[in-house]
């Protein structure tokens, strides 16, 4: 009874006194896993001794050889010292007393050196260091080395257990309550992972790890303020031209679908036309349908007749206007040849009258005053009178046989009082013209 009392006093001890170590600021989070999606960071297993599976945005273990532990560890490279592990882990009930499930830190990559920290349905937790393949317990106060504690909780419930480190100094909380603080000198930075008990089932909710505030992963970039600024306003620019990308391809779109819109009512006409086609032969579609031949054969030949007589008619059309063409052709061609005739036959007539003119006539009109007479001596092959005017004339005034003359043409002769034109004119001198 007393060593009971004794042991129950050093535990209570134990979690009053435990004092926080590490001070830092672990903000920065730079692993987040909620297992709502299957990655290459956490691996599925499925054989005889484990079955790890991604189920309904939990990470579900269970570990069923009773010989040994197994640690699964993440695909995650880091070179983190400073850091802090969070994660939400879940017993499952089972038979075996040495189930446990916690998380594995700073752990080398020949698996020789980590750190691990683990629960139990007992309400119990434990940390111990792997060295050279051997663990080392540090939770020593306890028998072998499980710590109870009532800020555990027992199966099918989460316990929240988040381990903070400066690199040196370790605490350790248990949903929210800090239960334990080491020290460790000789670790450097190493990977994280899972452990679990032999005979042992549970559930993973989430894992996050965060770092310092100003840790600087060299697997990222990391943006001074004008640069974030800078990026900032590239960051617009580019939406702006997205948006009149966007735009103008609405606008594409848009006249193509005028294109498709205009296209489908020239189908739809085609339609209606076959339409109305199908209906014109729906009588003969019937006829065939219903075998009567006799229809289907009359319908034939005139058909045929009906195309053979167009044939014709088309012939006939074209030898038609064929011949008006002609017709109007020869028509133009003798208006032609008769406006040539007559033109020919007066420029003859030109050339005759003007062969005379020049041959008989030197003066083209002779003027004769009242009582007049023609001067003698004077000799004219030609006289021509277009106009002869008198008051009155006096035949014996007006002698001819004082003027040798070969011809004279009275054209016009216009006296007041009558006279006859035989007593003036000698057949004899003057010819009768054509």
């Amino acid at each position: 009874m007393k060593q009971l009392l004794c042991l129950l006093l050093l535990m209570i001890s134990f979690s009053v006194t435990a004092q926080q170590t590490v001070h830092i600021k672990l903000n920065q989070m730079i692993l987040e896993e909620s297992f709502n999606e299957l990655n290459d960071i956490w691996p599925v297993i499925t054989n005889n001794d484990n079955f790890f599976v991604f189920d309904k945005g939990e990470y579900f273990m269970n570990r069923t050889k009773a010989e040994s532990p197994y640690a699964i560890m993440a695909n995650w490279e880091n070179d983190l010292n400073t850091f802090s592990m969070r994660a939400s882990l879940m017993l499952g009930p089972v038979e075996g007393v040495n189930q446990s499930l916690g998380l594995v830190l700073r752990a080398s990559n020949d698996g020789q050196t980590a750190v691990i920290c683990d629960i139990n349905k007992l309400h119990r937790f434990r940390i111990r260091k792997l060295v050279d393949g051997r663990y080392q317990t540090i939770t020593s106060e306890g028998k072998n080395g499980w710590i109870k504690n009532n800020a555990v909780k027992g199966i099918n419930e989460y316990n929240e257990i988040n381990i903070r480190t400066n690199g040196t100094d370790h605490d350790l909380f248990i949903n929210g309550i800090l239960v334990y603080s080491f020290r460790i000198e000789d670790l450097q930075e190493g990977s994280f992972g899972l452990f679990i008990g032999p005979e042992t089932k549970g559930r993973v909710d989430y894992i996050n790890i965060y770092a310092d505030e100003l840790y600087r992963d060299k697997s990222k970039i990391y943006l001074t303020d004008d640069e974030v600024r800078t990026l900032i306003k590239e960051n617009e620019s580019l939406k702006y031209d997205l948006e009149q990308s966007l735009d103008a391809r609405a606008l594409e779109l848009q006249n193509a679908i005028r294109i498709l819109e205009n296209q489908l009512k020239a189908v739809r006409l085609i339609n209606l036309q076959l339409d109305e086609e199908n209906t014109q032969y729906a009588v003969i579609k019937s006829a065939v349908d219903t075998q009567q031949i006799d229809l289907l054969v009359d319908l034939s030949h005139k058909l045929i007749e009906n195309i053979t007589r167009n044939r014709q008619l088309k012939i006939e059309n074209q030898l038609l206007t064929d011949s008006i063409q002609s017709v109007k052709t020869n028509f133009e061609n003798l208006e032609l040849e008769l406006f040539q005739k007559i033109i020919d036959q007066h420029t003859e007539e030109q050339l005759f009258i003007d062969s005379i003119l020049s041959t008989f006539c030197l003066k083209d009109t002779v003027f004769l005053l009242e009582d007049s007479t023609l001067f003698p001596g004077l000799k004219i092959d030609s006289l021509r009178m277009d106009t002869v005017t008198f008051d009155s004339l006096n035949t014996h005034s007006f002698s001819l046989n004082k003027i040798g003359n070969d011809s004279l043409l009275l054209d016009t002769l216009r006296i007041k009082e009558i006279t006859k034109l035989d007593s003036i004119i000698d057949k004899k001198r003057i010819p009768e013209s054509e």
